[in-house]
């Protein structure tokens, strides 16, 4: 239900972001002059909004991780890995005749990632230990094996460079990112349970995309492990599509 929500929001926002992307500009910029240059600086409030699938690279395992009897744990279903994204809010910096746009903006993403095992789930070893693979029979009997998943929250600054041709544009860039929570859940019976400190805090990230007029496509590489470098180093790898600009 919420991924059907958040698809008919986005189908919402891209007819108005369609019917109004002539206004958009108009209300929201403003320039700041010189006497011998011009610098145009856009404040967007159009909130883009990234939906996509999530992939785990280099799913090595270390310490505590390294000899548990079932080393696939974290292999994940990808296309049921699901990510959202939305850019609040966005700077613009761009010369007034070239093709050249800077921005810096603030964004909030989640992401899922569903496990192949659904047996699994992870849980801490004692109070202070390591958070480890767990079977979920072993706290809830009832459970129909059908999803469990684990899930990051982050809010994010990314500050890209833009290339502008017409109403293509092509982008580069990197963000610096925060983990707001981080958690496992299941259903049926529904369950969740806060395992923020399994996660990593900070995440860096490169990532690149092309637009055409408000719908683009994007790739997001995280440079930083998803989880602490003593338990894996295992990558997100995240591509999809932008509607929005």
């Amino acid at each position: 239900m919420k991924k059907i929500m958040i698809f008919l929001a986005a189908l919402t926002a891209f007819a108005a972001a369609a019917a109004a992307q002539d206004q958009i500009a108009d209300l929201n910029d403003f320039s700041l002059s010189r006497e011998d240059s011009k610098i145009e600086t856009h404040l967007h409030v159009a909130f883009p909004m990234y939906f996509g699938w999530s992939t785990l690279t280099n799913l090595n395992y270390k310490g505590e991780w390294s000899g548990i009897n079932t080393p696939e744990f974290l292999d994940t279903q990808i296309g049921n890995n699901f990510l959202y994204g939305l850019e609040m809010t966005a700077i613009h910096f761009s010369s007034s005749d070239g093709p050249l746009d800077v921005s810096l903006g603030l964004r909030w993403t989640f992401m899922d990632y569903t496990l192949r095992n659904s047996q699994l789930t992870f849980r801490r070893a004692g109070a202070t230990g390591p958070y480890l693979p767990y079977p979920i029979k072993a706290e809830a009997p009832n459970y129909d094996g059908r999803k469990s998943k684990i899930h990051g929250t982050y809010l994010g600054v990314p500050l890209r460079m833009t290339l502008h041709y017409g109403k293509a544009r092509v982008f580069v860039g990197a963000s610096a990112e925060y983990l707001i929570n981080g958690y496992t859940k299941y259903r049926s019976p529904k369950y969740r349970q806060d395992v923020t400190p399994m996660f990593n805090r900070f995440r860096a990230t490169v990532e690149g995309g092309f637009y055409w007029g408000i719908v683009g496509v994007f790739a997001n590489y995280s440079l930083t492990p998803l989880f602490p470098e003593t338990l894996s180093d295992a990558h997100t790898f995240t591509f999809g599509i932008i509607l929005g600009r």
